[in-house]
């Protein structure tokens, strides 16, 4: 594609002759520069991408797209923008033709949620004959074709790549999981939204990043008030769970920008509303319409993210007895309230609930489940919002029966100095019922080899993750492989 062509919509100063350049790809990592593309220096929290120009170049930049000029590389090979991060997008969306345009597309944001919410809104189009992309925490699917995820929400020139690979396998419709990084970051900022999904919010999630609440608040509005508004989509839905305090604002907000909005909630009786609710230790049970729904995805959290994607899904005009034939047949979800088979009589789940919202939903759902026992193993991740550390063991302590403290992902903290944190805010009245075990591997095998009959023990924070990151370095661990061996080493030992 000509040059010109590729920073449409883009200000910018350059010389003519060269926007006749034929560009052959776009990068924003050095080391995945080819000949003949266009490299965009990115700051990021921990490198700046104008550090690596000369190495761009050296692999067959044609040019780099930059917010300063740099003498280590010719003046004529740099196009200044005013902000790169933005300007990617831009010539991603144009160098891919827009695919998004060509797709409808699902944003789905929140705290918790979003990912579940994709693998069932993904199942019922596909029960519906509608074949979906997604693009989210556990991985990007496109087709046949699964890539591991990096990001939740990948940067923008991803997004636009892997869309337009949907539209060429001839997929109809997009699923993203949309992060408060992502929205923060305009990594979403091209995409042509059909439909915004706002899940939930917590007030103590990322933090670290966003500030203050108002802030995080005002990042995920911003999908529905900007993103969603200014789509060059003629109908747009916006999905409310109106059981969230801040529901009724986002659908207010979204209303106020022309969107069309469908509200859900299991307490508060939205445009979708469930009836005779039922939950069981093997489904959850529930009308809507006069239409018996099933799934095997348990607790009230799940029964939410069933409603958000059937919202959608009734928008997309997909009859309820369909969707319904699809909630049953939803395979277990990685990380998300899984079931780790394991020899005994009790039983292992594995969930990624890292905040105290989650992780106090979770615990209700163990112990309204649990003939006897929950026992618990969870930590907190380092270089994240610490105020969260204390809440979190004050509701570990009171919601299971016994709770073995240990370490998630330290990254760059002492994991003692973080489960001393964990530790305060246990009432001393309950540090009885909590053992500290910084080895998480030893943690689970303790837990599981002390479980009963009837007991749930539950190991929280990681869910899906087939890594922990020391030092920012990433060692192979899986809470679910480690739980399995523990099974099996505790058969052993049984005889």
């Amino acid at each position: 594609m000509k040059l010109k062509d590729i920073l449409k919509d883009i200000k910018t100063t350059h010389p003519p002759d060269i926007m006749g350049k034929e560009i052959s790809g776009i990068a924003y990592n050095s080391q995945r520069v080819n000949k003949g593309s266009i490299f965009v220096a990115l700051r990021g929290a921990h490198n700046d991408g104008h550090s690596f120009l000369r190495d761009a170049m050296d692999r067959g930049a044609t040019l780099c797209i930059v917010e300063k000029k740099d003498p280590s590389i010719p003046a004529q090979s740099q196009i200044i923008v005013e902000n790169t991060r933005k300007a990617l997008g831009v010539l991603a969306r144009n160098f891919y033709k827009n695919p998004t345009s060509r797709l409808k597309v699902f944003g789905i944001t929140g705290t918790k949620g979003k990912t579940t919410t994709t693998f069932i809104l993904k199942r019922i189009l596909e029960k519906s004959g509608a074949a979906s992309g997604l693009i989210g925490t556990i991985h990007y699917q496109i087709g046949e074709r699964t890539i591991a995820s990096y990001n939740t929400t990948p940067e923008s020139a991803d997004i636009q790549q892997m869309c337009a690979e949907m539209v060429e396998k001839n997929l109809s419709h997009a699923i993203l999981e949309v992060s408060s990084h992502a929205l923060a970051q305009g990594r979403v900022a091209e995409v042509s939204f059909d439909y915004a999904i706002f899940t939930n919010a917590s007030s103590h999630e990322h933090l670290d990043y966003h500030k203050t609440y108002k802030e995080y608040l005002a990042t995920k509005r911003s999908l529905f008030t900007n993103l969603l508004a200014k789509s060059e989509k003629k109908i747009k839905y916006a999905i409310i769970n109106l059981d969230d305090p801040e529901g009724a604002h986002f659908a207010e907000a979204a209303r106020a920008e022309g969107c069309k909005v469908r509200t859900f909630g299991i307490h508060s009786r939205g445009d979708v509303y469930p009836e005779q609710v039922k939950f069981l230790e093997t489904k959850t049970l529930f009308t809507i319409e006069g239409v018996q729904f099933s799934t095997p995805l348990l607790g009230p959290g799940n029964l939410s993210n069933s409603l958000a994607a059937i919202a959608a899904a009734q928008c997309e005009k997909i009859e309820n007895t369909l969707i319904s034939q699809a909630l049953e047949t939803i395979p277990q979800i990685p990380g998300r309230m899984e079931f780790v088979p394991i020899p005994g009589d009790f039983k292992v789940v594995v969930d990624y609930a890292h905040t105290h919202h989650s992780l106090l939903a979770l615990l209700a759902t163990a112990r309204k489940f649990s003939s006897k026992r929950v026992i618990l193993v969870f930590g907190c991740g380092g270089d994240r919002d610490p105020s969260k550390r204390a809440l979190m063991g004050s509701i570990a302590a009171k919601g299971a029966h016994l709770v073995f403290i240990t370490s998630d992902n330290p990254r760059n903290e002492n994991p003692l100095a973080i489960i001393g944190e964990i530790w305060k805010g246990i009432p001393f009245w309950r540090r009885k019922r909590c053992r500290i075990v910084p080895d998480r591997k030893e943690a689970i095998l303790q837990a599981i080899t002390i479980a009963e009959k009837g007991d749930w023990v539950v190991i929280a924070g990681k869910g899906h993750e087939d890594y922990q990151i020391i030092h920012n370095v990433h060692y192979p661990f899986d809470d679910r492989i480690i739980a399995q061996e523990a099974g099996i080493k505790r058969a052993k030992s049984n005889g």
